[in-house]
């Protein structure tokens, strides 16, 4: 499992006393001690242990973690010593079943919700396994593409929206992606109820320049924008007290955005974003090029739309000549990615060289900063439980899919953050 690596690292100084600096202080290493709890998934075995492609993991207030797999269409719950506690769902399309379920969150009141894509909308059960209700997306209206986060409420915050519109001659329109202008990326706030607002509207750089590409199926034609190599990402995580907390430019720096949309306080450090240069285009282009895999349309449709059988290998074609032809920014953003774990504490992934880890800085909502993890030590993991209980979705040596749990320490339990949890 990648995520058995050892801790720690030779890089930044050591830590200072109290275990907390400003924002403002040079790098120190923290290298958690954690255990391994347990490990499940095998290549034959019952169907409860036996993953096809896990695509979400949480854990609720107890510790019991819910695996989503997407291919067998339903949930695994395990408990805190990972016994199987019970299956939630199978494939179907009637009440209470799933049939691409790509998120999932718990919620509070004990409730799970589950977003499916081909269905286009939520299905909320019991975290026992009961059937709540479904709420569905209009996708003339607009829907997520996919889930970014959700709120504690069931609502989903995105920034890539999907909508699904019929020409007067019959054929379908398809629009797939960032929902603002120019200049803007709007993160929008879908409902339970099927409402949609602007939650944040964050920078966006301008487009890229240069000619994408294009492939068509029958009525259906997908139109693939130009590529930009390491634009700043656009990363975001509601805090416990309901703010954001937004990623968006090449600086280390970290908006929280308060509910009513206005930016609040700024939380920065003093890291610097990497110059690229020929060697990083050379590296990133064949990176992209050795990733690159077919192209699923069927989950944006929702598989009611039939497509030529060649179309996902024209989709990958066009996918290829966008990477090869692909523009660079000037300077590799300095966060790739964040995370907030059980406690309030938010994880801040900043970026590596093309192929490579960076490090990993943990800092408070109030500005505190607690050290930072080398490359080589723990990683963010897929979900946070409560007790340092944290959990990866991992592939086997032998091409299967398997879930493993660690603990942090109790010797190396974190500073907390400045908020309590909201479930």
């Amino acid at each position: 499992m990648g995520l058995m690596v050892a801790c720690g690292g030779d890089g930044g100084a050591a830590a200072p006393a109290g275990g907390s600096a400003g924002m403002d202080s040079p790098d120190f290493t923290i290298a958690p001690e954690w255990e391994s709890l347990w490990v499940v998934g095998v290549l034959d075995g019952e169907d409860w242990e036996v993953f096809g492609a896990v695509t979400d993991l949480a854990f609720n207030e107890a510790g019991d973690l819910f695996v989503l797999d997407e291919q067998a269409a339903h949930v695994v719950v395990f408990d805190r010593a990972g016994a199987h506690l019970r299956t939630i769902s199978r494939q179907g399309e009637g009440p209470g079943e799933l049939t691409e379920p790509t998120s999932m969150a718990v919620l509070a009141a004990g409730r799970l919700a589950i977003f499916d894509r081909s269905r286009r909308g939520i299905q909320f059960f019991t975290q026992e396994g009961e059937y709540l209700e479904s709420a569905p997306f209009d996708p003339q209206q607009g829907m997520p593409n996919f889930v970014r986060v959700w709120l504690p409420d069931g609502s989903i915050l995105t920034d890539i929206e999907t909508r699904i519109t019929s020409t007067a001659d019959g054929a379908m329109s398809v629009s797939s992606g960032p929902a603002g202008a120019e200049s803007e990326r709007p993160i929008i706030r879908y409902g339970p109820d099927g409402g949609r607002e602007v939650r944040y509207t964050a920078w966006d750089p301008p487009p890229p320049t240069g000619e994408g590409a294009s492939t068509e199926g029958g009525s259906i034609r997908f139109t693939m924008s130009p590529v930009r190599a390491f634009d700043p990402s656009l990363s975001f995580i509601p805090m416990p007290d309901g703010r954001l907390a937004v990623v968006d430019s090449v600086a280390y720096r970290i908006k929280l955005v308060g509910v009513a949309g206005a930016v609040e306080d700024v939380l920065e450090r003093p890291v610097g974003p990497i110059r690229v240069t020929d060697a990083i285009r050379t590296a990133e282009t064949q990176r992209r090029l050795a990733q690159l895999v077919q192209t699923r349309v069927s989950s944006v449709l929702g598989g009611r739309i039939p497509l030529p059988s060649d179309f996902q290998e024209q989709m990958t074609a066009a996918r290829r000549t966008t990477i090869e032809q692909m523009t660079f920014a000037e300077e590799i953003p300095a966060i790739d990615d964040l995370a907030l774990d059980f406690e309030g504490r938010l994880w801040v992934e900043r970026t590596g060289l093309p192929g490579e880890e960076g490090p990993i800085d943990i800092v408070t909502p109030d500005a505190r900063y607690l050290g930072t993890i080398q490359p080589g030590g723990l990683r963010i993991p897929d979900a946070f439980g409560p007790d340092g209980l944290m959990a990866y979705g991992e592939t086997h040596d032998l091409g299967f899919p398997i879930v493993g749990v660690v603990q942090l320490a109790p010797s190396s339990q974190l500073e907390t953050g400045s908020s309590t949890r909201n479930p």
